[in-house]
């Protein structure tokens, strides 16, 4: 029995239902409530489901969805409409596919760590160096797969992003998948013919993609060109086979709406990196040397810096995580505090090693933070979540070489395995505890208001009652509520199309008015037609109204009130 439960086969099986359990308790209720991001993608597949046309009318798009003018990749949306034909339209539709390629993400690392390592055994395996004894190489290529996936299972950094229709959560598992065929590929050509369409799906399926995956292409080629030359033909067919694939897309990517998302969010749209310039080079003088110091493309790389920077401080990494609810409870940073240590040991430790593997696994954890770094909002889990599980590889190999490190030291062992084997095992489980507790018991009632709690309370009041009124008012107050009318009503996309009242903004986003008897407004009216039922912000002014409930966040603070004139 003993030896059964020892196979990697069946330990991998364990990690996997671990991951699996972790992604999927509770989900439907914990994030306490569907992102305006998450009903969009439920909807939109509800309406190809039903129509083969999205919100917009557009039949079967393969370039993108236009959603709310940010123009979404399509793949995610096409991945939950079979979830959605099995559950309906709800929260369980659109979650279970991120956490099944969050758990299918896991159990890839496992086989990716171990194409990895056997690449990294055929370099350097039959001509050891001094830095690695062939004890400690075997016991890498069997133990380091395993702890690597066991410890992106636990990860907060993932589990936080894979319980919620986050559609980057998708696209690493795509990314991953590409790495995994690229490696397999150098040992057998043919497996070029498809190991790049993994990487074009994750540019139809995440924004932060399609700047990444160039970048981590550029890396393997010029890392691993000796392996490669030789399979040139066998590359060259795959990567026809991609740019055929990328074609749908390719419009898009180089249109003015796809320049719309990036305009809104990049770092050299600031004005006041000009408005600076332009001051200090006044104050110079005009003189020829303040305009090459005080140059705005210096000011704008300067402010790049800062911003890629960001996302290596200590308090985002290990202790806070994430400024933004959504992506961390703000408690436990994006990687375990006890994992520190073994990071720093895992890079030196791994490049020393197997120089080409951990190059291209730093490689692809730096160029992973690329397009996050060109972001105001900094620093950033969800558009760096490309970097996983390079930072799962890295700890585990410094775990590996921690306890191999106490098998040939001189100094006292004792000490230095009570530390490695009882210590650290322990501060693990309480790091893992306290983030599981906090995450399964008090995040959902700290932070409903971060997760637009209250639309769906609000709907699922007033859908017996609501055909009674002349006009229903609804606050945009938490933002789009057309779209969870949309989708707790279930309403016929048809019907939608038909009777919407929506026009886009100087700013190219998408604003719905209003549909049937439904009208979606900033500020309350205070005269109306007919009887009216509002679902306005707690606290708005009712005169003369009849309250019928107000909703409150699960922290007992009333977000909503709903009454009618």
């Amino acid at each position: 029995m003993k030896k059964l439960f020892t196979k990697p086969i069946l330990i991998l099986f364990a990690i996997t239902c671990i991951a699996f359990f972790l992604r999927t308790y509770k989900i439907p209720v914990n994030p306490p409530s569907l992102s305006w991001d998450e009903v969009s993608i439920g909807y939109n597949a509800y309406s190809i489901l039903k129509t083969g046309k999205d919100e917009h009318g557009r039949f079967l798009p393969l370039d993108t969805f236009i959603a709310y003018g940010d123009y979404k990749p399509p793949l995610s949306i096409y991945l939950t409409v079979p979830f959605v034909a099995m559950f309906g339209l709800n929260e369980l539709a659109v979650r279970l596919p991120s956490a099944l390629f969050g758990t299918l993400t896991v159990l890839l690392t496992y086989f990716l760590v171990k194409e990895l390592f056997r690449y990294g055994w055929r370099v350097t395996g039959g001509r050891l160096n001094k830095n690695i004894t062939r004890n400690a190489s075997l016991a890498t290529l069997e133990h380091l797969p395993l702890l690597s996936s066991f410890l992106l299972a636990i990860s907060p950094w993932h589990i936080n992003l894979s319980r919620a229709g986050f559609e980057a959560n998708i696209a690493l598992f795509f990314v991953v998948l590409g790495i995994y065929l690229v490696f397999c590929a150098m040992r057998k050509p043919i497996v070029w013919y498809g190991a790049l369409l993994p990487f074009v799906f994750a540019i139809y399926t995440f924004n932060s993609s399609r700047y990444f995956v160039p970048f981590l292409g550029i890396g393997v080629l010029v890392i691993f060109w000796k392996s490669m030359k030789n399979q040139w033909k066998h590359i060259a067919v795959g990567c026809l086979i991609a740019v055929i694939a990328l074609l749908p897309i390719i419009p898009h990517l180089f249109s003015k709406e796809a320049r719309l998302r990036f305009a809104e969010v990049n770092i050299f749209t600031d004005s006041s990196v000009v408005h600076t310039s332009n001051r200090r080079i006044e104050e110079s003088g005009n003189a020829w040397w303040a305009k090459i110091i005080y140059n705005r493309r210096v000011g704008y790389a300067r402010s790049f810096i800062i911003h890629y920077l960001d996302h290596f401080q200590p308090d985002y990494l290990f202790i806070k995580g994430d400024g933004n609810p959504k992506f961390s409870i703000q408690d436990v940073g994006q990687l375990y505090i006890i994992e520190a240590p073994f990071l720093v040991i895992g890079i030196f430790g791994l490049i020393r090693s197997f120089p080409s593997v951990g190059l291209f696994l730093l490689y692809w954890l730096l160029v992973s933070i690329l397009p996050a770094a060109t972001a105001r909002e900094t620093p950033h889990a969800l558009r760096t979540l490309n970097s996983l599980p390079t930072w799962q590889i890295f700890i585990a190999y410094g775990i590996i070489q921690s306890i191999y490190f106490i098998k040939s030291s001189l100094v006292d062992r004792k000490i230095l395995r009570y530390l490695l084997f009882t210590v650290v095992p322990l501060l693990y489980l309480f790091n893992s505890s306290y983030y599981l507790f906090n995450y399964y018991v008090h995040y959902p009632w700290m932070y409903s208001g971060e997760w637009q709690y209250g639309y769906r309370e609000a709907l699922h009041f007033i859908s017996p009652i609501a055909k009674n009124y002349d006009t229903v008012y609804m606050t945009e107050s938490i933002g789009r509520p057309y779209m969870y009318t949309l989708f707790y009503n279930i309403i016929d996309p048809q019907e939608f199309i038909r009777t919407k009242d929506a026009s886009f903004d100087a700013s190219g986003f998408y604003h719905v008015w209003g549909f049937g008897n439904w009208r979606f407004v900033k500020d309350i009216p205070t005269v109306c037609q007919g009887r009216c039922l509002y679902i306005a912000p707690a606290g708005a002014n009712m005169k003369d109204t009849r309250v019928l409930k107000t909703i409150q966040l699960l922290n007992g603070y009333p977000v909503l009130v709903i009454y009618e004139k």
